[in-house]
């Protein structure tokens, strides 16, 4: 009514009608449309009203109008997305029955069911049974008891058990400092009160005498590093621990067994330092043989799983009310903000209204809503869930029982080397009594030889065919030790043969029959703890395996119904489309017919004349309405892009840790409102080093690359050229050039950091204060746009060497180079977009410490870096001393050396301990920095570049990573005779070199080839960049 009254020009009736409605009504229940259409009425008067305090009357009265009515809007979209969100069971139910059938109607129910009498979303099935368990030990217990995932042995107490933590901080701990034998054994004899006095902290202590010897300070070293990598990969025995322990120290100087006890070293670390070159060299030996993996496909198995496992997480919490009758989807699928995924999948009964403080913002849940994810087709609904992932589960169950069969044999093995040297033991104490009997036999009677008494043993057990370790294999065992042989042997099936031939050897000597036994028990002992070390390295497998059935057998309710969700509240959300669209049609008849019957019903021309000004104005303005709303939201879709950016850009400020920044110069210093000078035009051709295979091809579509290549194609020819030739930034150039250009050539030869160059240059800034960020960002966007050769190239190299050198001193060092171009680099300063520096090139690391003294845990703050930074020389010293070592293990035991202190301000002891380096994600790019004397011969660099491995495993120097975190070497820069810098890439399954001449590049062929070319050309390795390894569910 109110709306004919103002078509019709009456505007006071038209007020009159709606402030009726505001007299009936409380404000806050007033319909949305009302104050609206006042606001509407108002504001058409303002534009009427000549006198500007009665205009700005009408518009202070239409502002209050219009906050109403945003305010009720906006009420009413929180209302319709509430009620949204609510999911009713019953038409759900409905929905399915009808989409699926019974089918699908039992599956939903068999859902439904499970979540109202459990109260979780997640189980574990077992696919054989089948049976669902709900917490995750007794699934694991259900799988080993009952489906074989375990081997059981026989005797418990032969089963090797790892080295325990409180020793694995003893190994960690220790000096491994070689002792003074003589000086101590001295001491304990003549001052044994004092070395009584001796203190021990994690079995070591500082006041036995050491000894200056460079052979066993290194055995001791190599035994450590052998010890804590076994430790670590969980392959460590406690049996080696203490066969080592075992070995007498110091008899040699006729210092007992009852004097050592009571000196403290029973049971100590310490007393390996003690023992000389050959039981430190037959220790490392034993060590040595162990193996750190076991080649099984467990690593291939990991890989499956995650790709799998990775489909079906779920982020988004689903509550029910306390009736079951409604689903509450994530109200956090409102705000914007899903947290990681939901691993625990517990449902609450809502007793209030889940969604009261909860406003809409931001558009995640139309996001949800279209997004599809792919599942496997064996978990979509209303597929069985039995059937979900059953062929890899049955697979993986399969390779359990594989490796419990392998536990059994090497358990078997190990058995039958016990009881082996329960034998020799025996046969040894036989001999030991013959020695006594001869001591105390009258004069006269005749000695018996060890062969001939072991042969009597030999026939009086012959028949024993007991309890191992039985007469059969005593026989079998003394054959061994007659015959001298180095193994022990146990498929003897000849008994008479194997008895006479002991008959036949009764007369050997006694010193051969002793030295025969004492090396017999020495080969079975290495077997024993070989097997015990094999054993471990099966049963991690074993678990590795075990844990991802368990990952396998995970089912959430809620990754299988979520497509079936989305999909019903699609329909549900096209439905009320569809019904306001039908409305808003009939409605709009409504209007057209009143209109019309109107029409006839006037007679002034005048009149109509005015009233349809008016419908005219009002449509306009319901036209301008509806075209905010419009650009509203468009702008909000652009603020949440916004948003997103900025999320992902990071604004915490970086603090370079290993490779640091060289100038002392802040940002201060070199923003100064000075833009760069004008390029002088130049015809753009491309360069011989930038390969077009090695590049991504994409339009160049942007202003950015468009004004960039503009400018380069303007240039008018080479008078210009070769007059700028002469300009200070190419003087520059020539001056200290070689390590700037072989850098970026080096940079540019990373496929990463190329396909960002081309597929972002157009977020390149241009908003840039100093010349630095110009420079840089003119040279990437010429190599970007392949419009970059000789000439030109000498030109943007010359504007980079010079804007660097004016920001801060150079120097020649490639190093700190790398280390300016990453601190200018033109997008770290852009807000909008992720730091290529930031995303690509920097370690967030993490330092850990935790005192084995006092047992604090200091945190300290995260540290960022552009890689690490290591002495040549210590890389060579390590190689050789090692052999086989690789290069992250040369890497870790050099970062073995730093240690930190306890802190004594924050009530710690002072104590010196190992460092733990922890990261949480791995960039793409790892650098290497070398640091060489700059003097080394032909032979040390060739030893140095043979220690650099072509791939390495970063996962071996930072903790927190994925097993098997592979990099592999693209490019290095290296430093030459002369102070010629060379830059090595990787292109094409071969290694390139490129000199400072544009078009001068050589095939230098494979990794043995660069070795050979570095030897050669004395070429030292500066700079090296490890490009990630994309893994398999990637």
């Amino acid at each position: 009514m109110a709306q004919d009254h103002f078509a019709q020009g009456n505007h006071t009736k038209a007020l009159e009608v709606l402030e009726d409605v505001y007299s009936r009504r409380r404000k806050d229940v007033v319909p949305g449309m009302i104050p609206f259409l006042q606001g509407s009425i108002l504001y058409h008067l303002a534009k009427r009203a000549e006198n500007s305090d009665m205009k700005f009357a009408f518009f202070l009265g239409c502002l209050d109008s219009a906050l109403y009515y945003k305010r009720a809007a906006k009420h009413a979209r929180e209302g319709l997305c509430h009620n949204f969100m609510k999911v009713s069971i019953s038409r759900l139910r409905g929905y399915v029955e009808r989409l699926y059938g019974e089918e699908g109607k039992a599956a939903l129910d068999e859902v439904l069911d499970s979540t109202r009498t459990n109260k979780k979303w997640r189980f574990w099935m077992c696919r054989t049974c089948p049976q669902k368990f709900f917490y995750v030990k007794k699934f694991r217990n259900h799988l080993e008891q009952e489906h074989g995932a375990k081997f059981k042995p026989a005797t418990r107490n032969l089963t090797p058990e790892m080295v325990n933590e409180a020793w694995a901080g003893m190994i960690f701990d220790g000096g491994w400092e070689p002792v003074d034998a003589v000086a101590a054994a001295e001491m304990i004899k003549t001052r044994l009160e004092f070395v009584k006095e001796f203190v021990y902290e994690n079995g070591w202590s500082k006041n036995w005498p050491l000894a200056e010897d460079a052979k066993r300070s290194k055995l001791l070293k190599e035994i450590q590093f052998l010890l804590v990598s076994l430790w670590e990969r969980k392959v460590l025995p406690f049996s080696t621990l203490e066969w080592m322990l075992q070995f007498p120290i110091l008899s040699q100087f006729e210092v007992t067994v009852s004097l050592t006890t009571e000196c403290g070293l029973v049971g100590m670390p310490q007393r390996i330092c003690f023992w000389n070159c050959h039981e430190l060299k037959r220790i490392l030996d034993l060590l040595k043989r162990f193996k750190f993996e076991r080649d099984d496909g467990t690593v291939l198995v990991c890989r499956a799983v995650e790709r799998l496992c990775g489909r079906t997480g779920v982020k988004e919490k689903i509550e029910f009310d306390d009736q079951f009758s409604s689903m509450l989807l994530d109200r956090r699928l409102l705000r914007d903000n899903i947290a990681p995924f939901d691993d625990e999948g517990t449902i609450d009964a809502c007793k209030y209204d889940y969604y009261a403080k909860t406003q809409p913002q931001g558009d995640d849940i139309v996001t949800w809503l279209l997004d599809h994810p792919l599942i496997a087709g064996s978990s979509e609904f209303p597929r069985s869930v039995r059937a979900h992932n059953l062929d890899i589960w049955v697979a993986i169950l399969r390779a359990i029982h594989y490796t419990c069969r392998d536990w059994g044999t090497k358990y078997v093995r190990k058995l039958d080397n016990l009881c082996y040297f329960k034998i020799l033991t025996d046969a040894k104490d036989l001999c030991t009594s013959e020695d006594e009997r001869r001591r105390t036999a009258p004069e006269g009677e005749g000695d018996v030889l060890y062969a001939a008494l072991l042969g009597d043993m030999c026939e009086k057990l012959k028949t024993d065919n007991g309890e191992r370790p039985d007469g059969i294999r005593f026989v079998f065992a003394v054959r061994d030790i007659l015959e001298g042989a180095p193994h022990p042997t146990f498929d003897f099936d000849d008994l008479e043969a194997s008895l006479d031939l002991i008959h036949g050897l009764k007369d050997l000597s006694d010193d051969k029959v002793l030295k025969s036994i004492d090396s017999l028990r020495f080969v079975v002992t290495n077997k024993v703890l070989l097997a015990d070390s094999k054993i471990l390295l099966i049963e991690k497998s074993r678990i590795s395996l075990l844990n991802e059935l368990t990952r396998l057998s995970a089912f959430d309710y809620r990754s299988y119904i979520r497509n079936l969700l989305k999909r019903f509240m699609r329909d549900e959300l096209n439905e009320i489309v569809k019904m306001d669209a039908l409305a808003k049609v009939a409605a709009a008849e409504a209007d057209l017919l009143s209109s019309e019957k109107q029409e006839k019903e006037k007679k002034s021309g005048s009149k109509n004349k005015k009233r349809g000004v008016i419908k005219d104005e009002l449509n306009e303005i319901v036209k301008m309405d509806a075209l905010a709303k419009v650009a509203a939201a468009e702008a909000d879709l652009l603020s949440s892009e916004k948003q997103e950016k900025e999320k992902k850009s990071g604004s915490k400020s970086k603090k370079r840790g290993v490779i640091k920044k060289t100038s002392t110069s802040t940002s201060t210093d070199i923003e100064q409102n000075v833009k760069p000078e004008s390029s002088p035009p130049l015809n753009p051709v491309e360069e011989d080093c930038v390969e077009p295979e090695d590049t991504l091809n994409i339009a160049a579509n942007t202003d950015n690359q468009k004004e960039t290549a503009k400018d380069l194609q303007n240039m008018p020819g080479e008078d210009l050229l070769s007059k700028h030739m002469e300009s200070p930034h190419v003087a520059a150039a020539t001056r200290c050039n070689l390590a700037l250009d072989m850098t970026l050539k080096a940079l540019c030869k990373i496929k990463v950091l190329k396909e960002y160059l081309v597929c972002d240059q157009h977020q390149f800034a241009d908003n840039q204060e100093g010349q630095v960020p110009y420079a840089l960002r003119d040279y990437f966007t010429a190599f970007a746009s392949k419009t970059i050769k000789e000439g030109m190239h000498s030109y943007v190299l010359g504007n980079v060497l010079a804007s660097l050198e004016e920001a801060h001193s150079m120097s020649r060092d490639a190093a700190e180079l790398l280390v300016s171009i990453l601190e200018f680099w033109p997008c770290w300063r852009t807000p909008d977009v992720e730091s290529c520096v930031t995303h690509i090139f920097t370690l967030e690391e993490c330092e850990r410490m935790s005192c084995s003294k006092c047992r604090k845990n200091p945190n300290y703050p995260e540290q960022s870096s552009y890689g690490v930074v290591v002495a040549a020389d210590s890389i060579r010293d390590l190689k050789c001393a090692f052999g086989k070592m690789k290069l992250e293990d040369i890497l870790k035991l050099i970062r073995m050396e730093y240690k930190m202190l306890c802190d004594v301000k924050t009530e710690g002891c002072g104590k010196a301990n190992f460092v733990h380096h922890i990261i949480s994600r791995s960039p793409p790019i790892f650098t290497i920095v070398l640091k060489w004397e700059k003097n080394e011969t032909e032979k040390e660099i060739h030893e140095t570049t043979k220690a650099l491995d072509w791939e390495i495993d970063i996962s071996r120097l930072y903790e927190g990573l994925e097993p098997n975190t592979t990099y592999r070497l693209v490019s290095m820069v290296g430093c030459g005779e002369e102070e010629e810098y060379i830059c090595l890439s990787f292109k094409k399954n071969r290694w390139v070199s490129y000199r400072h001449e544009a078009l001068a590049k050589k095939a230098v062929g494979g990794w043995k080839n660069v070795v050979r070319f570095c030897e050669k050309m004395k070429v030292r390795p500066e700079i090296l960049f490890y490009e990630a390894v994309p893994k398999l569910n990637q």
